[in-house]
């Protein structure tokens, strides 16, 4: 995701406002298609193989409709920012920040339509993932770069996002894990004590830390202060 310049890397790089003009038309589109909860699993699957096979037909300089829909315009917006800066491959970073952003958009546009209570659960993570890999499978065959790209977000979105909520569900449900190896959540604060979030340490399994969701009696303590 981080890969497409913005404003915060010099005046001239509005890739990413671009981008989200474009994002957001697919994602308003999608969202009203998604009727029950795992629908959005083919939707999602067919934006995904829709933006592949439209920008390797602009790589390859074959013709496009003029009159497409938005997933189709956003292909072309992702080309375009890409061929910016005249190397192969470019457009790639730029598919990872529109489908980074699109997967987020979704379910704020359900949320906000009121379809959905929140916008991220477990289901909403499984499904996303599965529309991932299924259009990863189908793409792969086109030794682009595209099934990688899809790959880099399913493994993104685990470690940025749901990793995270993993933690919350630990501390309100508790653990489920008593393997040989594992990890428990340890909680961080600043040197003021304020608490800022949890992190993960890897244990080898003991009857200190068996039947703890968080190392109690453990803290790690960031220098600084956390400015609410």
């Amino acid at each position: 995701m981080p890969y497409t310049p913005s404003l915060k890397t010099n005046d001239a790089s509005n890739d990413r406002i671009v981008l989200d003009k474009a994002v957001e038309r697919v994602a308003i589109m999608v969202a009203k298609k998604i009727t029950n909860n795992l629908s959005l699993i083919s939707e999602y699957e067919r934006v995904f193989i829709g933006l592949a096979y439209s920008l390797q037909a602009m790589l390859d300089g074959r013709p496009t409709d003029s009159k497409a829909g938005p997933d189709s315009r956003l292909a072309r917006a992702i080309y375009e920012q890409g061929a910016k800066y005249n190397y192969e491959g470019a457009h790639l970073g730029e598919l990872n920040y529109a489908i980074t952003r699109f997967i987020q958009r979704v379910p704020q546009l359900k949320v906000q339509n009121g379809d959905w209570a929140q916008e991220f659960r477990y289901w909403i993570y499984a499904a996303t993932i599965e529309a991932l890999i299924l259009a990863s499978v189908e793409v792969l065959k086109m030794k682009n770069g595209i099934g990688g790209v899809l790959e880099d977000i399913k493994d993104e979105y685990k470690r940025r996002v749901n990793t995270a909520y993993e933690a919350e569900q630990i501390m309100k449900n508790g653990d489920c894990y008593d393997t040989p190896y594992y990890t428990r959540l340890v909680k961080v604060e600043d040197e003021d004590g304020n608490h800022i979030g949890h992190q993960e340490v890897m244990l080898k399994r003991s009857r200190a830390t068996l039947y703890e969701d968080m190392l109690l009696g453990v803290r790690l303590v960031l220098s600084g202060r956390l400015h609410r």
